[in-house]
C-alpha cells in the first residue's frame, strides 16, 4: 500500500492537536522518534507515551470518540487495563498511546527536546532514552532500531546514564536479558 505523505501528516497533525488540545504530555517514540533521532525508516503509525491517570486514560477513550477517531470504547478498555495501551485509529493510520508506568519515562521527559515534525512542534526522546524504550520494546525491528540510533550518536552517547537506568529498569522487572540487550547494541555501531 502506498501512503501518501500528506495522508500520513494529516492524520498525525490531528492526533497529536487531539492530546495537546486535551493538556495530555506527550512523549513520542517508535518509528517517529526514530526518523527525528535515529537511522531515518519508513512507518505508517504513531507512538507516543502519554503520562496520564488511569481515570484520565479512560476519559481520553471516550473523548478519541467523540473527536472522530475509530475505536471500540470497549476494545480500548479491555486493552487499557491488560496492557496500559490504548489504540485510536483515523482513516487507515493510528496512533499507540503508552501509558507512562515506569519513573525512567518521567524522566526521559524531563530530558526530551523539542523538534518539528508535520508542521508541528513534538517532544522526543534523547538518544540515550530512545534506546532504552526501544530495549524495553525488545522487538526485532526495535533492537534494529536502537542499533541505528546507537550508530547514529556513536561517540556522543551518555553510556554511564543508559547502564545505571537500566540496571534500575533490570532490578525493578527482575529482567537481567535487557541489560544484554543494551551491551548487543552498544558492541554494533
Amino acid at each position: 500500500m502506498t501512503v501518501a505523505p500528506s495522508e500520513f501528516d494529516t492524520f498525525c497533525r490531528f492526533a497529536f492537536a487531539f492530546l495537546e488540545e486535551r493538556g495530555i504530555r506527550t512523549l513520542v517514540v517508535g518509528g517517529l522518534a526514530v526518523i527525528v533521532v535515529g537511522e531515518p525508516r519508513m512507518t505508517a503509525d504513531a507512538d507516543a507515551v502519554v503520562f496520564v491517570s488511569p481515570s484520565e486514560a479512560e476519559s481520553l477513550i471516550h473523548q478519541a470518540v467523540e473527536a472522530g477517531f475509530e475505536l471500540s470504547e470497549e476494545t480500548e478498555r479491555r486493552r487499557l487495563e491488560e496492557t496500559g495501551t490504548i489504540r485510536f485509529r483515523k482513516w487507515r493510520f493510528q496512533i499507540d498511546l503508552i501509558t507512562a508506568s515506569l519513573p525512567f519515562e518521567e524522566t526521559a521527559y524531563r530530558r526530551a527536546s523539542f523538534h518539528a515534525l508535520f508542521g508541528i512542534r513534538l517532544r522526543f526522546p534523547s538518544p540515550e532514552d530512545l534506546i532504552l524504550f526501544k530495549i524495553l520494546a525488545g522487538r526485532d525491528k526495535d533492537m534494529l532500531d536502537a542499533t541505528g540510533v546507537a550508530r547514529r550518536h556513536a561517540g556522543r552517547l551518555d553510556v554511564a546514564y543508559l547502564e545505571q537506568t537500566l540496571q534500575t529498569i533490570c532490578e525493578l522487572a527482575e529482567d537481567a536479558s535487557l541489560w544484554n540487550r543494551l551491551q548487543k547494541v552498544l558492541a554494533r555501531p
